[in-house]
């Protein structure tokens, strides 16, 4: 294997938690209330047996050949050029991935916090720490996410208890007033920029202690981080109601700055932000991963750590040229990002799930059969 360490099943968990909420945890309120409206948070709860059921067709494909990542069963399964063709496709997922989330952090920081500060110095500050991760392996990687984690969820809890007082039912008013169709686009965009941006995690998955449990943490992991989601989205609408929800870009950080228990405990926006960078930073760091782990893989490299730095520099330039500014972004990038995450995280795996039975199906069945 490429890839000597392995991270423990509860690492992984974690890993995947954070993964999950990542980015979203500032964006996904604006993205489904862009639908869904007053009803987004009914779309968020809907969505998310969706989502399980894209984490189990991705646990599926890992199954099918549990020592290999998503790189290697695509050559597997499809041959080497089909194979390939489809593995460069990946890691070109990869890497728009990886730049668009470390873009996301540079805008909020020159956006929010350090206005006079140029975004390259940003994303900068923010890539190194990336690259020694990096170098130090998955198993550094994993033991970090383990320390970091709770932080995380610490912050989250105290966001959503100190946003009770404020909480309107009211504001989720009128029900089911929207447009059937929007409502069933809201759900799939819902599941899709949440969960459908875990196919990263086939990447690791050959690299984690085999146990009994590794699927039923998985899936909890993703149900955690998307009840998580659901609940941000409801407490955002019950606050600022469907309007200012699907405007405001940066949603959780205007939550955080309305926090007021007592004239003491306020203003925990420093918080809410390193929440973020937390979550961001590890999603981040996957993607990268799986961006320099799969070309070495590809390439049949011995180890991936040749590529870490040609590869963040490459990712650094994607960061400062996929987006004039942030409304390019959220207007342009983010609807047809969906698009490509529902054909990147769920057609595609169903496809090398089929091919996997015409291929393998008849002589696992002879077998049994014989046997």
């Amino acid at each position: 294997m490429l890839i000597q360490e392995k991270i423990t099943i509860r690492q992984f968990a974690l890993l995947t938690f954070l993964v999950m909420v990542g980015d979203m945890i500032l964006i996904y309120p604006s993205l489904v209330t862009a639908f869904g409206k007053q009803d987004a948070w009914l779309c968020s709860l809907l969505s998310q047996p969706l989502g399980m059921f894209i984490m189990w067709v991705l646990y599926k494909l890992h199954q099918t050949h549990p020592n290999l990542s998503l790189i290697e069963i695509s050559q597997k399964l499809l041959g080497r050029w089909a194979g390939s063709a489809l593995s460069f496709a990946y890691l070109f997922y990869f890497a728009i991935g990886a730049a668009i989330c470390i873009r996301e952090v540079g805008d909020f920081m020159t956006t929010q916090i350090y206005l006079q500060t140029p975004i390259r110095v940003i994303l900068i500050m923010f890539i190194c720490p990336l690259i020694w991760g990096l170098f130090n392996g998955l198993s550094t990687m994993g033991k970090t996410i383990e320390l970091l984690t709770p932080i995380v969820v610490v912050f989250m809890i105290l966001l959503f208890l100190g946003l009770l007082p404020q909480a309107e039912i009211s504001k989720l008013q009128p029900f089911l007033n929207t447009p059937w169709f929007s409502l069933v686009e809201g759900v799939i965009r819902a599941a899709f920029t949440s969960f459908g941006e875990l196919i990263v995690l086939s990447m690791v998955l050959p690299y984690v202690v085999s146990g009994a449990h590794i699927k039923r943490d998985l899936l909890l992991a993703t149900f955690i981080g998307g009840l998580l989601l659901s609940v941000l989205l409801m407490m955002s609408l019950m606050i600022f109601g469907p309007f200012l929800t699907q405007h405001e870009i940066y949603i959780s950080y205007t939550l955080s700055q309305k926090i007021n228990v007592g004239n003491f405990f306020e203003r925990i926006e420093a918080l809410m932000a390193i929440a973020w960078l937390i979550a961001t930073y590890a999603k981040s760091q996957l993607y990268i991963f799986a961006f320099v782990a799969g070309m070495a893989q590809m390439f049949g490299l011995k180890t991936y750590k040749l590529l870490v730095l040609p590869s963040a520099m490459l990712i650094f330039g994607l960061a400062i040229l996929i987006a004039p500014n942030v409304l390019f972004y959220t207007n342009t990038i983010m609807p047809a990002w969906v698009d490509w995450d529902i054909t990147s995280s769920f057609i595609i795996p169903l496809i090398l799930l089929l091919v996997h039975q015409i291929r393998y199906g008849k002589n696992q069945s002879s077998t049994k059969s014989s046997t």
